[in-house]
């Protein structure tokens, strides 16, 4: 045999290994890099064509599940099937989109609400947020649940610190991923959490924050029991663990909700009725926030 030809078949191996790493890299970039904020975000330019009938609704909310990050492929649809029951009950307009250039003033201002359904991601430009920002505070209101707060403080400080009232998330347990644990009523008397009582035990994801929401303004409606789960040392946030809050933003209001990583989440009758109440209260502009 040539000396040459084992250095050939080296050469060849080398260059398919080679190969298959980058491949394996390009994979695992396309993965990683939206939950860690390191892509290169795209964003929607044309809006969608809205219903023309959305103004005869006595409620009209905007369902938007964009995400440019993590996706929970399990909870949004689920998410989506308790909303759209909702708007049925009640006969509320719903308009569900993916298309970020709905956020625009015309099309915002033929809305009440707006509902985050575990949107993650740099979902917005420039003139995008401008449009949602001027909305709230000029009387808008926002409901978000769980994923909402997951990765946005990397992409929009507006987002985290005023919209979502100090939502900065650090992280939640991986081992176990999922735990029961006690969620304690703070405020009973607020329509959204009323019909829990004082307490509940609920299964989920369960966020950690930088700092609790009440530092930063926000009305705690209820938080978690550490005692009753295994945050783990660098997530645990002690006595003061906000999970269900509000927030005023400008004349706006916001509610947000950490609750949502399974589908077995939207099925409970109790939490379906807390995102009714949620949308109810957020859509009165009228009622002093909070």
């Amino acid at each position: 045999m040539s000396p040459k030809k084992p250095r050939r078949v080296l050469k060849l191996v080398l260059t398919l290994l080679t190969v298959g790493i980058v491949i394996l890299g390009i994979r695992a970039w396309q993965v990683v890099a939206p939950v860690l904020g390191w892509s290169i975000p795209s964003f929607d330019t044309e809006a969608p064509l809205l219903p023309p009938n959305l103004e005869d609704a006595p409620l009209a909310v905007l369902h938007f599940s964009r995400t440019a990050g993590f996706r929970h492929e399990e909870a949004i649809p689920a998410a989506t099937a308790s909303l759209e029951a909702i708007a049925r009950r009640n006969g509320w307009a719903l308009y569900s989109t993916e298309n970020g250039a709905v956020f625009n003033a015309a099309d915002l201002a033929r809305f009440d609400v707006i509902f985050g359904n575990n949107i993650t991601g740099p979902n917005w430009d420039e003139a995008q947020k401008s449009a949602f920002i001027e909305w709230v505070e000029d009387g808008g209101g926002f409901v978000g649940v769980h994923g909402a707060a997951g990765t946005r403080y990397r992409y929009w400080d507006w987002y985290t610190d005023t919209l979502l009232g100090g939502a900065r998330f650090i992280g939640h347990p991986v081992s176990p991923h999922l735990s029961d644990a006690r969620v304690v009523v703070e405020n009973p008397q607020h329509i959204t959490v009323a019909h829990f009582g004082p307490s509940f035990r609920h299964e989920d994801e369960w966020y950690s924050f930088e700092a609790s929401a009440r530092a930063a303004g926000s009305h705690v409606l209820a938080t978690l029991d550490e005692a009753t789960y295994t945050p783990g040392e660098d997530l645990a946030m002690g006595a003061d663990h906000p999970i269900i809050w509000i927030a005023c933003p400008g004349s706006g209001r916001s509610f947000y909700s950490a609750l949502g990583h399974t589908a077995a989440t939207y099925a409970r009758p109790d939490h379906e009725r807390m995102l009714e109440e949620a949308i109810r209260w957020a859509a009165d502009r009228d009622a002093p926030c909070p």
